[in-house]
């Protein structure tokens, strides 16, 4: 009796620890993608050094074509800014999807610069999304980012017309 009671104590204790090692690593990496978004949201670049790997891997609609290494993540970063001033993302729900991936949903505002459209507002969107975030080594990995074009061209005032149609 008392060597199962002494199983059950050192099964309890193995347990705790692996849960609390478990909410470590998830606390880590909630607290990376907190550093994340608020790089894109206009927090120093120079974070991305110490964050993400060096073979960072950033995919996204339309081509989902791979922009490889931390200095085409900045690249990225620093265009998006540069065409939307006020770029601000802004997390809506997060899920994990394993050990070493993230899902979070957003919403994403800015203002296109310099862009009016031919009604004369500015180019303003308001878009939701999502990015599936990939750890490794504690650090962020990659991203792909995923949301509808067209309704981003939409809001800037683009409009679709089908092939062999005359702009009226």
């Amino acid at each position: 009796m008392k060597k199962l009671l002494l199983y059950l104590l050192i099964l309890l204790i193995l347990l705790l620890i692996t849960s609390c090692t478990e909410q470590q690593r998830v606390n880590n990496k909630e607290k990376l993608l907190d550093q994340y978004v608020a790089v894109w949201n206009g927090d120093s670049l120079y974070k991305l050094d110490k964050i993400t790997n060096p073979g960072f891997q950033l995919r996204m609609v339309p081509d989902f074509e791979s922009r490889t290494g931390i200095e085409n993540l900045k690249k990225e970063i620093i265009q998006t800014r540069t065409y939307f001033p006020d770029f601000f993302l802004k997390e809506t729900e997060k899920y994990f999807a394993g050990d070493s991936t993230m899902i979070i949903c957003w919403t994403v505002s800015g203002t296109f610069k310099n862009r009016t459209n031919m009604s004369g507002k500015t180019g303003m969107v308001n878009l939701p999304g999502y990015s599936v975030v990939f750890f490794n080594n504690d650090k962020i990995s990659g991203e792909w980012i995923a949301y509808s074009d067209l309704t981003w061209y939409k809001q800037l005032g683009f409009t679709l017309m089908p092939p062999g149609e005359k702009e009226k």
